[in-house]
């Protein structure tokens, strides 16, 4: 597949049958996948894509059972935050997790699931809260959590990753990736001192500080 390529949803639904995967089929997933597709650039979009896959196989084999229409929603939205380049004043799950409930609540999928839809997207790059938030929000973060560093993907059958790898290819997402975190902390470095894009400030923008929690309480206005 060439990054011009844009498989439609049919094409998901056929990987999934490759794999033997129920891969959940209505309208909101549906939207969501052509929503991520419209906005993203294809490397991203491509993780994301691999990141329901893989999860969705970690699933099967660790015989969990989430919503699987909330994860596929989840995990297609998870990085919009970061096809938009992040805010000035949020940090960039803050900003998807807010455009994934706001489009849960558009496709009527309830006040609760679209809070779970806001804390799986909020929460994926913070797995040590992520995992203990409730099935469905712990198996968004392992999905994504395997395509971005690995977390996982021993579980995995060779023709199963030959497979999605084929589907979805990566397209360099390593490099882009990091160009993507970089933009961020240059424009807006206020949102990444206090979280895991500040590994990329300190290792490849000159000057660029983080935030030091032990300072943050001995600099507070108090005479102890």
């Amino acid at each position: 597949m060439s990054t011009n390529d844009k498989p439609d949803f049919g094409a998901a639904l056929t990987l999934g049958r490759t794999l033997d995967l129920k891969l959940p089929d209505s309208g909101a997933v549906r939207d969501a996948h052509d929503q991520a597709q419209a906005e993203s650039p294809p490397w991203l979009f491509n993780h994301v894509m691999r990141s329901w896959i893989y999860g969705a196989k970690l699933v099967q084999r660790r015989a969990l059972a989430p919503d699987a229409e909330l994860v596929a929603v989840a995990v297609l939205l998870h990085d919009l935050g970061l096809a938009r380049d992040g805010s000035p004043d949020r940090r960039f799950e803050v900003v998807g997790a807010d455009l994934g409930r706001a489009f849960a609540l558009s496709h009527n999928m309830g006040e609760r699931r679209a809070e779970s839809v806001w804390d799986a997207i909020a929460l994926h790059t913070t797995a040590s809260i992520a995992h203990y938030k409730g099935t469905d929000v712990a198996c968004c973060q392992h999905g994504i959590a395997c395509d971005y560093g690995g977390v996982g993907y021993q579980e995995l059958g060779d023709d199963d990753k030959k497979a999605i790898l084929s589907a979805y290819p990566r397209l360099g997402m390593k490099n882009m990736l990091t160009t993507c975190l970089c933009g961020i902390v240059k424009n807006h470095p206020n949102t990444t001192r206090d979280n895991f894009i500040a590994d990329f400030g300190l290792k490849y923008i000159p000057g660029y500080t983080r935030a030091s929690a032990v300072d943050f309480l001995h600099q507070a206005p108090f005479a102890e």
